[in-house]
């Protein structure tokens, strides 16, 4: 399948394609990886998919000297039918694109295991997923919101595009990494780091398999390929408690 190219957008070294980008790769898609920051990006034309990867920046913080372009990348991905499968900053500025807005979220930061509440469990599953965000996003217009927690909207759909806040892609080190940079957010939080890194590593496992089947209904739903039969797919979850916010 070299024909199936995808495009990953990182935006920093500890969120990189992770679990999406393995399953790519598995399924025999070209993957290629740029960095926003370089300020290079390709036409998205030329790719079959476009990714855009999680990121500290916020969204809506028009001062980046890499939101411009990378706003316009997706545009023009819209525009054409490119399938745009955003992650949590990348789910945001799809958002955006579509005419949602960002913002930070009212109850403040969310971070932790989670279940999410899913009207779509054929294309997004209850988990528990990786959840890790400072800011919200709105369902921009025409979009369909098909997943919540208590905090707010954790996924939309719009043709064959999909936004999700969570973190299908996170990898036990990349929660790492998140951990140290916001030792003193999770304090505030009242979350033991160990304790969610301890879980991150017990979850590993199973966070695999859901991140790759995601990513393997987004394709099948965005562009026809589907590696495996739907009906293959289990929707059922791990017990887990949520997610604690400020």
């Amino acid at each position: 399948m070299g024909d199936i190219r995808v495009l990953f957008i990182e935006h920093q070294d500890d969120c990189p394609p992770g679990y999406v980008g393995e399953r790519a790769a598995e399924l025999g898609f070209g993957v290629e990886v740029v960095r926003a920051r370089d300020g290079r990006l390709p036409d998205p034309r030329e790719f079959s998919l476009v990714v855009p990867l999680g990121s500290a920046d916020a969204a809506y913080d028009d001062t980046l000297s890499y939101l411009e372009a990378e706003h316009a990348l997706l545009a023009t991905a819209v525009e054409a039918g490119v399938p745009v499968l955003g992650i949590c900053f990348g789910a945001q500025l799809l958002a955006r694109v579509l005419g949602g807005t960002v913002a930070p979220l009212p109850s403040g930061p969310e971070i932790g295991w989670l279940r999410i509440d899913t009207t779509e469990p054929e294309l997004v599953a209850p988990g528990p997923w990786l959840v890790w965000h400072l800011d919200g996003m709105t369902c921009p217009p025409g979009a369909t919101a098909i997943a919540h927690t208590a905090a707010g909207l954790q996924a939309f759909r719009h043709g064959p595009h999909l936004g999700v806040q969570f973190h299908p892609e996170a990898l036990p080190a990349s929660a790492d990494s998140w951990a140290r940079s916001y030792a003193a957010t999770l304090v505030a939080l009242g979350i033991d780091a160990a304790e969610l890194a301890a879980r991150t590593r017990a979850l590993q496992g199973d966070a695999r398999v859901r991140a790759h089947e995601l990513f393997d209904r987004f394709c099948a739903r965005s562009f026809g390929y589907a590696p495996v039969e739907a009906s293959s797919w289990p929707t059922t979850t791990i017990a887990t408690p949520p997610a604690r916010t400020r």
